[in-house]
């Protein structure tokens, strides 16, 4: 009996994921069950956001909240923000994510997580292959029960790799090539890390609403020139669970799960999919890129630095959605900055709406996004 080609293999996983799974409530991994403050400093390390409000216990004892507080993307090392479920045969890409937070995360907070599948909705153009796009919502509840945050993955699913890689038009001619990683000049260098000494949280100078105009600018903050290293920092920050195996334990999982796998040509043995992000080899075969790229759901949590800066300690983010717009590579920098939208009194809450965007060295926007911040509207209103 021969077995299945792709394509039925895709149209059943379709098909059962919208019979059974639409509506299931699934447990998800977690990763960081308690925000320890270790766990706290090692997340803002690999986010590259040293603000003290998380990383000092005596800087953050002295201000409003008492204590050490975790970035409101702290929540992505509890459970990384997105879920690969289902759907055989669909390679997985994160296209973006919305994020509510429902109070400050502090330190000793604990956390389950539940992750919510949403309806497909089917993205396949006439004679194109197909094109899924899957959500879902997870939920962190603390210690309490009380649901902490959200967040509204949004994957597409398709049978093309979507990396960027170079590709051939219909003609038959050559695509432009892809950008390739270039040493950036010594003055360059010299300016960025000059932009990135100035980069500094508002800290303890609230930030009052009634100050805040339409218009004004949230300062950028620049991460890169994106490495290896840095994507060992956010690996180790979120203690990501695709990447938290070695030596046999590692081989023996991926044997078992080959689904999570890909082979290194270099060696002939199983890798982690998690290494496309880290490896060349890996990123070709199954990104069809030819650099790694940053982790989409890593992206947006990049969003929360220049906010968490510019809203000082007193602020509290409320709300992010941000929209993938192209690629990360190594070697890119990019500069994540936007303005205030609108002010206004949303239940009892004095809020700035913020718009933002992402930009790489070759005024490329990569992303693109909005975020809710609550302030405090006098001295005698804490948000």
């Amino acid at each position: 009996m021969s077995k299945p080609d792709i394509s039925q293999i895709i149209e059943r996983g379709l098909a059962k994921y919208r019979e059974r799974m639409v509506g299931e409530v699934l447990s998800a991994p977690v990763c960081q069950r308690v925000a320890t403050p270790e766990a706290i400093r090692q997340f803002a390390q690999g986010l590259g956001d040293l603000n003290p409000l998380w990383c000092d216990a005596q800087y953050a004892s002295a201000t409003g909240w008492g204590g050490v507080l975790a970035p409101p993307a702290f929540l992505n090392a509890v459970c990384e923000g997105q879920a690969i479920v289902g759907l055989p045969g669909l390679i997985a890409f994160f296209v973006g994510a919305r994020w509510e937070w429902n109070g400050v995360i502090r330190a000793g907070d604990s956390f389950t997580v539940d992750n919510e599948l949403l309806p497909l909705a089917d993205k396949t153009k006439p004679g194109q292959p197909v094109r899924v796009f899957q959500q879902g919502v997870l939920r962190y509840r603390d210690q309490r029960g009380e649901v902490a945050g959200s967040c509204r993955w949004d994957m597409m699913r398709s049978r093309v790799k979507l990396g960027g890689g170079k590709k051939k038009k219909p003609s038959g001619e050559a695509a432009p090539a892809v950008p390739q990683r270039e040493p950036y000049s010594p003055e360059k260098l010299a300016e960025i890390y000059e932009a990135i000494r100035t980069e500094k949280p508002r800290g303890a100078q609230p930030r009052y609403w009634r100050d805040v105009a339409v218009g004004d600018e949230v300062p950028p903050v620049i991460k890169g020139p994106l490495s290896l290293s840095d994507m060992v920092a956010w690996a180790a920050g979120i203690a990501w669970h695709r990447a938290a195996l070695a030596h046999g334990p590692k081989l023996m999982h991926l044997l078992d799960n080959p689904g999570l796998a890909y082979i290194d040509p270099a060696s002939g043995a199983p890798e982690p999919i998690a290494m496309s992000h880290m490896e060349p080899a890996g990123a070709r075969i199954l990104m069809g890129s030819p650099l790694p790229m940053d982790v989409g759901f890593q992206r947006v949590a990049w969003f929360t630095h220049p906010v968490t800066n510019w809203m000082g300690d007193a602020g509290r983010l409320v709300s992010l959605e941000v929209r993938l717009g192209g690629f990360v590579r190594f070697g890119d920098i990019v500069w994540l900055g936007g303005r205030v939208a609108a002010k206004k009194h949303v239940g009892g809450q004095a809020v700035a709406d913020l718009e933002l965007q992402c930009t790489n060295q070759r005024g490329e926007e990569v992303a693109a996004g909005t975020a809710r911040v609550a302030l405090p509207d006098s001295a005698a209103q804490p948000v």
